[in-house]
C-alpha cells in the first residue's frame, strides 16, 4: 500500500479496552504506520499490530526475550502519542503473523492487538485481544530487617566502618 488513510475504523474492541486504548487516540495508528512506511517501505494491505506502552516494558526489565525471538527487529518501533506518551509498536506481517501476534500479545502488560487492514478511504482494524496486568505469581517475601532493626543490633555502623 502506497498511502495511508487517516481515517480508522475499529470494530470490536470491548468497552473496558476503549478505557485505554492507544487505538483509539485519534490519528496514532495512522501516523505510525505512515513513519514505518516512510522509514522502510511498502506496507502490505493486511497486517497485524500491537500496541504496547513503553513504561510497563520499562517496568518488567526490558522487552521479554520471547517477543525479541517472535517478532522482526525490522517491524518494531517507538511512537509517541499526542500526549507525548511512548508506545511500543510491533508489526506482524509474515505467513503466521497471527499465531505470532497471539503469543507476544500474552508477554506484553496493558497491550492491545488488532487485524489491519489498509484500504484506499480507510484504515479498518478489528480488535483482536487485550492482556491488562500480566498474571505474574508475586514474589516471595523476602526475609528482611528493617532500618531500626540495623541500628539497634551494630551491623549498619559496621557496614559504614
Amino acid at each position: 500500500m502506497d498511502t495511508v488513510p487517516a481515517e480508522v475504523e475499529i470494530t470490536g474492541t470491548p468497552n473496558y479496552v476503549e478505557a485505554w486504548s492507544a487505538a483509539r487516540i485519534p490519528g496514532f495508528v495512522p501516523a505510525v504506520l505512515k513513519r514505518w512506511q516512510r522509514e522502510r517501505g511498502r506496507l502490505p494491505a493486511r497486517l497485524y499490530i500491537t500496541l504496547c506502552p513503553q513504561v510497563e516494558i520499562n517496568a518488567r526489565g526490558g522487552l521479554p526475550d520471547r517477543v525479541r525471538e517472535l517478532t522482526d527487529p525490522r517491524l518494531r518501533c517507538r511512537h509517541f502519542t499526542g500526549c507525548h506518551k511512548p508506545y511500543f509498536v510491533i508489526l506482524f506481517t509474515s505467513e503466521d503473523a497471527a499465531e505470532r501476534q497471539a503469543e507476544v500479545q500474552q508477554l506484553l502488560a496493558w497491550s492491545e492487538s488488532y487485524a489491519v487492514s489498509i484500504e484506499p478511504e480507510r484504515l479498518r482494524l478489528e480488535f483482536l485481544d487485550a492482556t491488562e496486568d500480566l498474571d505474574d505469581e508475586a514474589e516471595p517475601a523476602r526475609p528482611g530487617r528493617t532500618l531500626q532493626e540495623l541500628l539497634r543490633t551494630g551491623e549498619l555502623i559496621h557496614i559504614l566502618e
